[in-house]
């Protein structure tokens, strides 16, 4: 006969406590809450932002980067509003220094973009090759669309951070420093130029490195062939564009096209602001995000068979 202290009694005391009830995952359907198919990828978009945003050497410190660049950028933009700069302005400047200070700063704000590239985008889905993560996600749950749409939305809110936020302020700053009524109206039109070159230009560095982030199962590999595509290729083609004496051939170059594409849409015609043309610049983006984009493409539809349970 069982005595209390036995352990006969041991499995009715444990059914009857709410931390005893099993489960069985094992082979019946799941008939608990399911996120909507169409909004699966935004589940992508804030793990990578999360993921990216911790430490420091992978985001964090060059979005700080950015924001003093954009106070830097201020400062002088401040002093330029001097009646100094005024008098020069009227000697034969073709327009105001301080506006073409608003487009002059994407060639230091791509820098943070790069680098960003290098430390997020460019390992993105290397990582995700190494690792098997194509058999996690193509196994039911997320379609090859949504896992594209995702690291896309993903990168391109992080170069968001570093192409559109910071020079977006700073355009809202310049329109704060006019002194007069009349002055307003002509400076507003540099707020949505300037958000217009930075969506175009976070694109263009998050589609770029995340295309070449398929291209091997080793980040190593991709981050260098990042860095090579930026500085080896870009800098040949700026070299050829100058020897040659053809502008627009710089456009192949990742950010001369951004810097070229923003100075045709603020009409910066400044003696000193050699920079390709604003057709070539634009032609040279949209080619690289389509191209990109086709890469992206093609990847996710090669390692959509690795799920096992089909896409």
């Amino acid at each position: 006969m069982s005595q209390p202290g036995d352990g006969a009694a041991a499995p009715a005391a444990a059914a009857a406590t709410p931390a005893a009830a099993i489960h069985d995952l094992g082979y019946k359907r799941y008939v608990g809450t399911r996120r909507p198919q169409s909004t699966r990828w935004r589940v992508i978009v804030k793990n990578l932002v999360a993921t990216s945003w911790r430490g420091w050497w992978r985001m964090k410190i060059w979005i700080i980067g950015a924001a003093l660049t954009t106070v830097g950028a201020g400062v002088p933009m401040y002093i330029m509003q001097h009646e100094v700069f005024e008098g020069l302005e009227r000697a034969g400047m073709p327009m105001k220094l301080a506006d073409a200070l608003v487009p002059f700063s994407f060639q230091f704000y791509s820098w943070f973009a790069f680098i960003l590239g290098a430390t997020v985008a460019a390992p993105q889905v290397a990582r995700d090759l190494r690792a098997g993560a194509f058999e996690f996600y193509f196994s039911r749950p997320v379609r090859p669309v949504d896992y594209m749409l995702g690291k896309v939305a993903g990168i391109g809110l992080v170069m968001a951070c570093a192409l559109l936020a910071g020079p977006f302020l700073l355009s809202l700053f310049r329109v704060g420093l006019s002194r007069e009524v009349d002055e307003i109206l002509p400076t507003l039109a540099i707020v949505p130029r300037t958000a217009l070159s930075g969506a175009v230009g976070a694109a263009a560095f998050a589609v770029v490195p995340l295309a070449i982030s398929t291209l091997s199962a080793r980040p190593r590999i991709t981050v260098s062939i990042w860095v090579a595509f930026y500085f080896l290729f870009g800098g040949l083609v700026e070299a050829l564009s100058h020897g040659l004496g053809q502008p627009d051939l710089a456009a192949l170059s990742l950010p001369d096209a951004l810097v070229g594409f923003s100075f045709g849409v603020h009409e910066v015609t400044m003696p000193l602001a050699r920079a390709p043309g604003l057709g070539a610049s634009a032609a040279a983006l949209a080619g690289y995000i389509a191209l990109g984009l086709g890469v992206l493409h093609w990847r996710t539809r090669r390692g959509e068979p690795a799920g096992p349970g089909g896409g």
